[in-house]
């Protein structure tokens, strides 16, 4: 077996759709399929069966979909060791694949990753956003190196979590909404406002899902799969918002919103999330070393750098 054939099984066994993953991996239809067929005679069987415009794997498919990933992971970790005992950080190649909600993404990575490039300049990173859910299976079935997350908790059997900071919430506003010139906000004073909430199994949605039956209010709402969508409609004054505050740190001192003295204060933790029996390459090793420096970093601020 070749490892190109399995690396391609691997995005076609994720999708099952030989478009989508030929978008994915850069490579025209036909060299997929042929993938695939190369894979299928080495192996002497059928890893996929085409139910008119449905793709599903055989029985030999799923079989294969749990060893594949395991066997690029062994096959990159050799390349690296290889290459590690060169001497040289600068020539590991291979592929760190990472994934973390939007606002995590946009807002806290960027410097951890322009880190980790300097570090491995050879080093193909491939990072996206991902809710809970996504990344836990992900990183459970080996097809993510790392993940970060932004929750109150984080567990489950195959993974081990990593608090490495706080991030608090700011309950925000436009800066002309009348909920900003009061001296205090309690979540009963929302009953008449219109909320705009992150999608469901998202944590700050659960806070503020919480918050609200506590105060056995319902206000009316409007959800949002999009942090920046929902920040921007809060700017527009459509309504009242909960967000990590990092996220809007820079709208509220442009005076764009305004952080309300609401009387909760949630606060969330920044985890950094592995599989529990990943071989961790140097790449990763200096991932996780990368985030704790940055995240210190940020907690160590002055207190006026953050809204």
């Amino acid at each position: 077996m070749e490892l190109k054939h399995l690396s391609t099984f691997v995005v076609v066994a994720q999708r099952l759709n030989f478009t989508g993953a030929a978008q994915e991996l850069g490579y025209v239809q036909s060299s997929v399929t042929a993938h695939i067929k190369a894979l299928e005679r080495d192996l002497g069987m059928p890893l996929f069966d085409r139910l008119g415009r449905r793709v599903v794997l055989t029985d030999a498919g799923r079989e294969l979909r749990n060893h594949a990933q395991n066997l690029l992971n062994y096959a990159e970790q050799a390349t690296e060791a290889v290459q590690r005992a060169g001497g040289d950080p600068g020539r590991v190649r291979g592929t760190l694949r990472i994934a973390a909600p939007e606002s995590l993404c946009a807002h806290r990575l960027p410097p951890v990753l322009r880190a980790l490039k300097n570090s491995f300049p050879l080093l193909q990173v491939a990072f996206g956003a991902a809710n809970r859910t996504s990344l836990m299976t992900s990183l459970s079935e080996g097809y993510l190196d790392a993940g970060f997350l932004l929750e109150e908790e984080v567990s489950g059997p195959m993974v081990t979590a990593d608090r490495l900071a706080e991030e608090a919430l700011r309950l925000v506003a436009g800066p002309d909404h009348h909920l900003a010139r009061r001296e205090v906000v309690r979540t009963a004073d929302l009953a008449d406002e219109t909320l705009l909430l992150i999608e469901k199994g998202c944590a700050q949605r659960e806070v503020m899902d919480r918050e609200l039956r506590k105060a056995a209010v319902r206000p009316a709402t409007m959800e949002f799969v999009s942090t920046e969508a929902l920040k921007r409609c809060a700017e527009a004054g459509l309504g009242v918002a909960l967000l990590p505050r990092t996220t809007v740190a820079d709208e509220i001192r442009r005076g764009r919103l305004t952080a309300l003295p609401w009387t909760s204060r949630p606060v969330l933790g920044v985890y950094l999330v592995l599989h529990k029996d990943r071989q961790p390459t140097s790449a990763l090793r200096t991932l996780t070393s990368l985030a704790r420096a940055e995240f210190r970093r940020t907690a160590d601020e002055p207190a006026g750098t953050v809204a």
